[in-house]
């Protein structure tokens, strides 16, 4: 287990002087004291199994950095694992929780779970005292509650950041192989009611995730400056007066033949010359990407087959670019799946025309410096046209929320997390079925060509994110959260 060391970052004034944040601030300020006073005298902990990648690794710095200036004392560890078979149980489990795969656990598969975290056990009685508050997120961790229980007098409570609406046999399945260590949780945290199983619903509270609008994912850049992020990363190939010199590792390109090259090498991308769709998340089945890449393909030969040559409308989708990013494998060790769907996205794309390979852009970012990835991130949102989540599953998309803040229409799924964020004609479109290619390429076509909706959706998602889903309301039910432990 390791104990990670948050930077230094923003701080509460620098969210005042912010007039869009003002308010939200003092907010937070007035509604936290009592909870604050009640904590004095506890760490929290939080336990989590990645430090890099991930929305539990993006939210928790800056809910630290804001925390600790108000006194709270709060630290982050991380499990470590050297078993394969540890990080293929879990990802099933994560699936089955979303209900994909088939729902089978063994014995064995149990006694892997939780040797690894008896392994990391040690380090948290070391650190953790009698009356601290303890927070594991996520099922990687989960057994350690119960092991913990026998040692230490702890209120502990499990963050769970995923779920399904609706009740499966797979996801029946996969609660009752975690049933055995929820007794040992005093409290339990969903993002959304529809995701609680009703043997938990008396003791949890919902707690929407959130974006800090200050970090480097989000926070407002200058034209000159995204410009110069693409160029630093390689998306870019022109360099005319540019301030900082290019990034140690660059973004890398999907090639024709499947293998990796700059994003330029084949063909200019002209990223900044022409509108594109973009989804940034990590590879995986239940993020849409080989179907979003289909309704692509689907509106640009309908543009071809039906449009008018002359007109505005089909010379936009003509130059539309679809731009598909996530995790540079070159980088991430521990997700076997991961690599598996990026081998079916190449192997899709390796079969297209040169014409529609060149439209079509699945890049690979690099994670060896998380500053540098996370302005990748940013200076590809604001540059983009449209941002697409297009889950078959969301627990709950952080980036949409960061699409919202952006001022960038959102083109989401139904997943019941996505729905949750994004108002349908309001800050953008929800296609309910992900997999619906007809409807989601006429939906893609129907954004793109009606601009000044595109504008209203934007600027409408940015007031919904202010109003619901920044760090400082998360906080607040946080705090009350631990307020309530602690006097237990």
């Amino acid at each position: 287990m390791q104990k990670i060391h948050v930077k230094p970052g923003a701080k509460l004034q620098d969210y005042k002087a912010y007039g869009s944040l003002y308010s939200l601030v003092l907010d937070f300020l007035e509604q936290s004291k009592e909870a604050i006073a009640s904590i004095q005298g506890s760490t929290i902990w939080m336990i989590n199994s990645t430090a890099i990648g991930g929305g539990v690794a993006e939210m928790l710095p800056s809910q630290m950095r804001i925390l600790r200036e108000l006194g709270v004392s709060i630290e982050w560890l991380v499990i470590e694992a050297k078993d394969e078979a540890f990080f293929d149980l879990t990802k099933r489990i994560h699936n089955a929780i979303h209900g994909s795969g088939d729902g089978k656990f063994t014995p064995s598969d149990r006694e892997v779970y939780e040797a690894v975290n008896k392994q990391n056990l040690p380090k948290a009685l070391d650190l953790i005292a009698d009356g601290d508050i303890v927070v594991v997120h996520d099922p990687q961790p989960m057994p350690l509650a119960a092991m913990l229980k026998k040692e230490k007098k702890v209120p502990i409570i499990w963050r769970c950041h995923i779920g399904l609406e609706e009740n499966t046999g797979v996801t029946d399945a996969v609660w009752e192989f975690l049933s055995p260590y929820t007794d040992d949780y005093d409290h339990f945290i969903f993002s959304l009611p529809s995701y609680v199983p009703k043997s938990l619903k008396s003791k949890t509270s919902i707690i929407p995730p959130a974006i800090d609008p200050l970090s480097h994912k989000n926070r407002a850049l200058q034209l000159h400056k995204s410009i110069g992020i693409l160029y630093q990363s390689g998306v870019l190939d022109d360099h005319k007066a540019i301030l900082y010199h290019r990034y140690n590792h660059l973004v890398r390109r999907i090639m024709p033949d499947g293998s990796f090259g700059s994003p330029n090498q084949n063909s200019n991308l002209n990223l900044i010359y022409r509108p594109f769709v973009t989804e940034i998340s990590r590879w995986d089945r239940l993020k849409g990407f080989k179907e979003l890449m289909e309704a692509f393909i689907k509106m640009k030969k309908e543009n071809q087959a039906h449009g008018d040559p002359e007109s505005l409308d089909y010379k936009r989708i003509q130059m539309t670019l679809l731009v598909m990013a996530g995790p540079d494998p070159a980088f991430v060790s521990d997700d076997p799946e991961g690599q598996a769907v990026l081998n079916e996205l190449t192997k899709a794309y390796m079969a297209l025309d040169p014409e529609m390979q060149n439209d079509i852009a699945i890049l690979l970012l690099p994670l060896d410096n998380p500053k540098e990835n996370a302005l990748i991130v940013n200076a590809l949102q604001r540059a983009s046209s449209i941002i697409v989540q297009n889950s078959i599953q969301e627990g709950f998309g952080l980036t949409a929320t960061e699409g919202m803040w952006k001022r960038k229409p959102l083109l989401v799924s139904g997943a019941a997390g996505l729905k949750f964020q994004v108002e349908h004609n309001k800050t953008g479109k929800i296609n309910e079925d992900p997999t619906d290619i007809d409807s989601l390429s006429k939906t893609l076509a129907y954004m793109l060509n009606h601009t000044k909706e595109r504008d209203k959706w934007g600027f409408n998602g940015q007031t919904r994110v202010i109003q619901h889903f920044t760090l400082f309301s998360q906080l607040i039910s946080w705090l009350k959260v631990f307020e309530e432990q602690r006097l237990h």
